[in-house]
């Protein structure tokens, strides 16, 4: 749209005119200042942000939409005929918007808003200030996807304010998000909510430390690039990993005190772009200020940063997410796998009683020990869940991809619909 050097180390402010046919309306990741008519059948809309921002969060987005409001500062746009669906299951916007402001300090934006996009768009969200894109697969029925909303909530103070200086420092924008999404999940849903989206990432992190492997630099939270394409490396790894090193912190010195860490974080670079250096500097000199010297060397000398950071494979310190219901899920999933399809575990029908994600995990244990798995397995599972025609996007991404490894007929045609239907790369790349 404009030449602006493409890094997230500048920012800066912007204003744009935008022409449209008298039949289309634009919005931008800013504020809209002005309509205006240009002649019969065109008319123009202007926009402002007064808030510097790389030029990665510099949208646009045109078409026959329509703006409901949710609450006092929050609203979804959509296409008209798809307005009610999107209105229902995003009904909770301003309760997930004000606990991330409890959660963390001052939302600076103003308004908050979610634009539905067509099912071409190929992430679950992007966090363009004031005007978060995202994609209908997060519209299940169920509202089993809103967490989505939560995290590109989240990224108005870690990603949008706070943002990393370069892509090497990517945890930055994404650890410190999932770390405030999951907590202001864990306050309207439950520990137990908290705990089992902990632990589905990490089954989400030790896959991708596979795929690239141990020893690949793209497999530690700090990949050096060395000119690589940055999208290269992309994965869920600064996502999961820099999560677990927020927990472990946490893990050290309490929620009250990381809540104050936080804040202090945020309110020390806001509206600047940094790299690692500067949290680990944060951090040094929060513990020192809130601790003796002798609490505070005990509390330093037990984060290995250097491991943290750039050691590859799986993160240095082992953190438990299991809770008794995750380990009810994967016990049902391993006796489908011990009863080799010959008859149904007795408690099957507890699948219905899980929660979505609970589910999920259901599904990744499967796949855990997807060489343990065969045709009659997946009949008996399917036969007794009704899998295949699950509405849930995560599960169809997870079942799909078994089925067709297995040569289970009944998932081609579903496998075929859904990457048909859709094309969220998170959920396009395991079938195909």
């Amino acid at each position: 749209m404009f030449p602006l050097q493409d890094t997230p180390s500048v920012k800066a402010t912007y204003s744009a005119e935008v022409v449209t046919k008298n039949e289309f309306t634009p919005k931008m990741s800013a504020n809209q200042t002005d309509s205006y008519a240009l002649n019969d059948t065109h008319h123009v809309t202007a926009f402002h942000n007064s808030i510097p921002i790389p030029s990665y969060l510099i949208a646009l987005v045109v078409g026959d939409l329509e703006y409901r409001s949710l609450g006092r500062r929050v609203g979804v746009i959509t296409e008209p005929s798809q307005m009610d669906r999107v209105a229902n299951e995003l009904e909770s916007l301003e309760t997930l918007l004000d606990g991330a402001e409890d959660y963390l300090t001052r939302y600076i934006w103003g308004n908050y808003t979610i634009v539905v996009l067509p099912p071409s768009f190929p992430m679950g969200g992007m966090e363009n200030p004031l005007l978060t894109f995202a994609s209908p697969t997060i519209i299940t029925g169920d509202k089993s996807q809103v967490y989505v909303a939560t995290h590109e909530i989240a990224h108005s103070w870690t990603g949008n304010d706070v943002t990393c200086r370069n892509w090497e420092h990517f945890w930055l924008n994404e650890g410190f998000t999932v770390f405030n999404e999951r907590h202001v999940s864990g306050k309207l849903y439950g520990t137990e909510f908290k705990k089992v989206e902990s632990l589905l990432g990490t089954f989400d992190l030790k896959k991708n430390i596979e795929n690239f492997g141990l020893n690949s630099t793209y497999s530690s939270l700090h990949p050096i690039l060395n000119g690589d394409n940055p999208d290269n490396s992309f994965s869920e790894i600064p996502y999961e990993k820099g999560f677990q090193l927020l927990t472990y912190l946490e893990s050290l010195i309490g929620e009250e005190l990381m809540q104050e860490f936080l804040h202090s974080y945020i309110l020390k670079y806001s509206q600047q772009s940094i790299t690692s250096i500067q949290v680990r500097e944060t951090w040094e000199e929060f513990i020192q200020a809130h601790f003796s010297p002798v609490e505070a060397n005990s509390i330093l000398s037990k984060v290995d940063w250097e491991a943290w950071l750039f050691k590859s494979g799986p993160s240095p310190v082992n953190l438990d997410f299991t809770t008794k219901q995750s380990n009810e899920s994967a016990a049902l999933a391993n006796e489908y796998i011990k009863l080799q399809g010959k008859k149904s575990p007795d408690n099957f029908k507890d699948y219905f009683k899980f929660e979505p994600n609970l589910q999920v995990l259901f599904h990744m244990t499967l796949d855990q020990h997807k060489s343990k798995l065969n045709r009659s397995i997946l009949r008996r599972i399917d036969h007794d869940l009704n899998v295949t025609a699950t509405m849930n996007p995560e599960v169809k991404q997870r079942w799909y991809p078994l089925g067709l490894s297995a040569h289970y007929r009944p998932a081609y045609n579903a496998s075929h619909d859904f990457v048909y239907s859709q094309g969220r790369t998170k959920y396009l790349t395991p079938i195909y």
